[in-house]
């Protein structure tokens, strides 16, 4: 049974201070793994072959059943929430592994058809262009990943037309697959003049990078990131400011670091004792869980970033 995750409460904009957000909104108690959040969406994929979405103002909550035709098994891997609504929800299932379309009711409109490539992580330009971030199974053993190199991305045009295949397997070390899946996580990031990525680079979990790339494909940018970085990731501004949060079991405290270029240094800046959970346009989004209940707050970066020259590639 998909377990309702409805907003309670959305609260309007507040006059910003150094300690209060410009908008909050309260859901009801999570039960099992914790949502995803896409540019002030919450989605879930629970069970692993319905993707139910919520709505920034808490109303509309849509449930959409994947089915991968015949009798296959489906598994969603990633969900990505258009501007216009659109959805695009990449989905695994044997033999088909694919992309599909849906408009703002979850109507299909199309679907994608990949391949052998696993398009783990998916993000919407915005010029409407949807990029994917993954892997690509073996032509002989196709439980394994690729053993001959191949494009860890891919562009695709609103028709569902590949148009692009980047950022090559063999440009990181041997181990884990840059691309694996992570589950609800957001691993690519598309904004008006650059695409991040979080991938994984090396044997563990913990051995990670944020590597960047211009709107052509081409690499521009790539930086090592800490053990300590939790599990969201980076998250990163439609103003291109990459923050990335880290914690201190000693100290039993958590930081947030934002990425210098020019230094190519992680910088720690002042943030609220809260969990970072992701971006929405400009703004920094922030979690808590009190009482049971999940407590989402936006805040606006802090002010040095808006004087920080660093986003030039």
């Amino acid at each position: 049974m998909v377990r309702s995750i409805a907003l309670l409460a959305v609260f309007g904009s507040l006059a910003w201070t150094q300690n209060l957000p410009v908008r909050e909104a309260l859901s009801a108690s999570i039960m099992g793994p914790m949502p995803g959040f896409y540019n002030g969406y919450l989605y879930q994929c629970q069970p692993d072959d319905m993707v139910t979405l919520f709505a920034p103002s808490g109303e509309g909550i849509l449930t959409v059943p994947i089915q991968g035709g015949g009798d296959s098994r489906v598994e969603v891997m990633s969900v990505a929430i258009d501007d216009d609504g659109t959805l695009a929800i990449s989905r695994v299932g044997l033999p088909k592994i694919g992309i599909d379309i849906r408009d703002s009711s979850g109507n299909l409109i199309r679907s994608i058809d990949t391949g052998r490539y696993m398009p783990a992580q998916l993000s919407f330009g915005q010029d409407h262009s949807l990029w994917s971030f993954g892997w690509q199974r073996d032509a002989t053993r196709p439980e394994i990943a690729d053993r001959q190199d191949y494009a860890t991305v891919r562009k695709y045009l609103a028709s569902g037309k590949q148009v692009g295949a980047y950022l090559p397997r063999s440009l990181f070390p041997a181990g884990l697959e840059p691309g694996e899946a992570g589950w609800q996580q957001r691993r690519i990031t598309v904004t008006s003049d650059r695409v991040g990525i979080h991938a994984y680079s090396g044997n563990l979990g913990s051995q990670k990078e944020w590597v960047e790339l211009d709107l052509n494909g081409n690499l521009t940018g790539r930086w090592r990131l800490d053990q300590s970085d939790e599990f969201r990731g980076v998250a990163l501004t439609s103003d291109g400011q990459a923050y990335v949060q880290r914690s201190d079991p000693k100290k039993k405290s958590r930081s947030v670091f934002r990425l210098n270029r020019a230094t190519s240094e992680w910088e720690p800046v002042n943030s609220p004792d809260l969990e970072l959970y992701g971006s929405d346009g400009d703004k920094l989004v922030f979690a808590t869980w009190p009482d049971g209940l999940m407590h989402l707050s936006w805040f606006p970066q802090p002010d040095a970033a808006r004087s920080t020259a660093n986003n030039s590639h």
